[in-house]
């Protein structure tokens, strides 16, 4: 009919049928990538709001949304530090708590041997889930659990429930072995060894300050007063951890947790740098262990005859080395890092040379002998992270955790080797045996060459003054070459920021060969 509408013909201005100008989505319709970006995570735990500065955007890179700040290494540093303290107040308080308690001094000194023994599960069964799941709720479950149980240590009724208590600590004093390589995973790989350095000399502030503080304490007031102190440094700390850590994403591995401890076995037959480092730490860790007791009881004994409080202000020498750390961080990010080991451990043996010479002579070689070892095991100690912490950036806490149950046995059987020697022989056997832990360390350093890629040898040269490697600004840049994985090599001639346009991610071999 003549005055009917009719629908206009689309097909003249689209070119396509009518019925298909505007499709109804199906709900099965795919999404566009674009809009296919998680959500923000706005809470820990599912009831605490994360501070809107601190929450990660997943349009943005990990770098770009949390830039590496020095005032966040100060945080890590400073959570790093009253952390480890938990595990040295006990030390100067075992006779006034087995006075306290009326019970034997072995029974007060099984205090101080649970914490450490609880720590030392915690690096194993803890510190590896780093790789698994977010670091933040880990890091506040961690310090709020230390506070909750230095409030029980406080209150303690028996020295049972001291024990008990401090193995519980030991466990939850695992905050540092998170922090660290933490700290490699946000640092710019061109500062990583710095980064790492200041990190890592809280550990040393943390066991110095703690024996001296709590002896302070114990000494003027009670021994729980110490416990109490630990109570509000830590909830301090807390406190600025939940205002400061960055919401960043787990690795997405897709392991369980016990398939992440099994792979921690699968690296001590994979990668041969790591073994290296292990081997180093086993024996250097030995002789810190070893000589910091020992040279409790020979500074107790003739000639010194010290009162423990002036043992511990001794022990503030070993603060040099802590404050020289992020020095070492400097040193270690432009050389290679296996000088920065050879020349750590080389030190400690001119140390412990001196020692078994002089330390039972002379307090002033004792002070000589602190300075220089600490310093040697700081500059081990960071170089030897760096490498460690250059071989996979998805495994970083499970190749510290296991460079950590490594160093617990060292300290463990140091320890206790050293101590017979010195009760049933006195401080020259000791002092040899520390002489001769060091060498073994040494052994270890020269029997594999700064860029060997087998488990022995010296192949590619003993270049070490001039970084062979240059690495990029990403945190997940990969320092060590392992077996049957070359990196890739840059020409001489090319630019530095056509070397940054080529590998910005990775690692580009110096090709001077």
């Amino acid at each position: 009919m003549s005055g009917s509408a009719s629908p206009p013909d689309m097909t003249a201005h689209t070119g396509v049928p009518a019925q298909s100008v505007a499709p109804t989505p199906l709900p099965s319709s795919p999404v566009p990538d674009e809009k296919r970006v998680p959500a923000v995570r706005k809470r820990d735990f599912g009831i605490l709001p994360i501070p809107k500065w601190r929450r990660h955007d997943p349009r943005l890179s990990i770098s770009e949304r949390f830039p590496w700040t020095w005032r966040l290494n100060l945080v890590f540093a400073i959570a790093t530090t009253v952390s480890v303290m938990n595990l040295y107040y006990i030390q100067p308080m075992q006779a006034d708590i087995a006075d306290h308690f009326g019970v034997s001094y072995d029974a007060a000194a099984r205090v101080a041997t649970l914490v450490q023994a609880g720590y030392g599960t915690g690096t194993l069964l803890i510190v590896p889930l780093g790789d698994l799941v977010r670091r933040r709720p880990l890091v506040l479950v961690l310090m709020g659990a230390a506070t909750a149980l230095s409030v029980g240590l406080a209150r303690a009724r028996s020295v049972a429930m001291l024990q008990g208590l401090s193995f519980a600590l030991g466990l939850c004093t695992v905050t540092p072995q998170v922090m660290l390589p933490w700290t490699a995973d946000l640092a710019p790989g061109d500062r990583r060894a710095a980064a790492m350095s200041i990190t890592l000399s809280g550990l040393i502030f943390g066991l110095v300050i703690a024996r001296v503080l709590a002896g302070v304490i114990a000494d003027l007031a009670s021994w729980r007063d110490a416990y109490w102190m630990a109570v509000g440094l830590q909830g301090t700390v807390a406190g600025v951890l939940y205002l400061c850590l960055p919401d960043t994403p787990d690795k997405n591995l897709g392991l369980s947790y016990f398939g992440v401890l099994k792979s921690m076995a699968g690296f001590m037959i994979t990668y041969p740098t790591l073994v290296q480092a292990c081997i180093i730490n086993f024996f250097t860790s030995a002789t810190f262990a070893g000589f910091w007791t020992s040279l409790t009881f020979l500074l107790s004994d003739a000639p010194y005859a010290y009162s423990p409080l002036t043992i511990g202000l001794i022990g503030l020498v070993g603060l040099v080395g802590a404050l020289l750390a992020p020095q070492w961080g400097r040193l270690v990010d432009r050389i290679e890092p296996w000088l920065g080991q050879l020349l750590g451990v080389s030190v400690g043996l001119v140390a412990m040379a001196v020692a078994l010479a002089a330390a039972s002579l002379n307090v002033g070689a004792v002070c000589v002998v602190i300075l220089l070892y600490d310093t040697g095991q700081q500059l081990q100690q960071v170089a030897s992270n760096y490498r460690v912490a250059g071989i996979d950036p998805k495994a970083r806490a499970r190749l510290n955790g296991c460079c950590l149950v490594c160093l617990f046995a060292g300290q463990a059987s140091g320890t206790a080797i050293m101590t017979s020697i010195y009760n049933a022989h006195g401080w020259r056997p000791t002092g040899a045996c520390a002489l001769a832990f060091c060498a073994a360390a040494l052994a270890a350093v020269l029997a594999r060459g700064p860029h060997e890629t087998g488990w022995v040898g010296w192949h590619g040269g003993a270049q070490v003054f001039r970084r062979r490697v240059a690495v990029g600004k990403s945190s997940d840049a990969v320092t060590e070459r392992q077996r049957g994985e070359p990196l890739p090599v840059l020409r001489e001639g090319v630019s530095e920021m056509e070397m940054k346009n080529q590998d910005e991610d990775r690692i580009a071999v110096d090709s001077k060969a």
